[in-house]
């Protein structure tokens, strides 16, 4: 587009405007609804307006979830009085299992072979004095 075919620019930076609300009426009043509606807010603290319908929503909302956690934590004292149980059992069974490993030790022990062994007849070698001598 060439310059000169362009339109110029309505709003000039020293016009004045001659809009309603730069205007005072004859009364006093500027006319501007706006201005109006500011000087009849109440002043202090504003609460966010919320409907009814989500606070119920929210209620229920927290509700059911307050019922999940309970939920959970039953479910996690149940499974711990199991993992207690089963540990306690465990440590039974580890305790009788030593003890017949021992009792089991005993009877297959190098006393026991002994004692069997004089009790069916056979005389103890003591130790081997002999050496045994590797020619070079």
């Amino acid at each position: 587009m060439k310059k000169d075919k362009v339109k110029q620019n309505r709003r000039t930076k020293n016009k004045k405007s001659s809009r309603s609300s730069n205007r005072i009426l004859i009364n006093g009043n500027s006319g501007n609804k706006r201005t109006n509606v500011s000087s009849k807010k109440k002043k202090g603290i504003s609460l966010p307006k919320l409907k009814p319908w989500k606070v119920i929503i929210g209620a229920i909302a927290l509700g059911v979830l307050g019922i999940l956690y309970l939920n959970h934590v039953f479910a996690t004292q149940q499974l711990l009085r199991e993992v207690n149980q089963l540990e306690a059992e465990y440590n039974r069974v580890e305790r009788m299992h030593t003890d017949y490993k021992l009792i089991y030790d005993r009877m297959i022990g190098p006393a026991k072979i002994y004692e069997n062994a004089q009790n069916a007849g056979f005389i103890n070698g003591g130790p081997a004095e002999k050496v045994i001598e590797v020619e070079k």
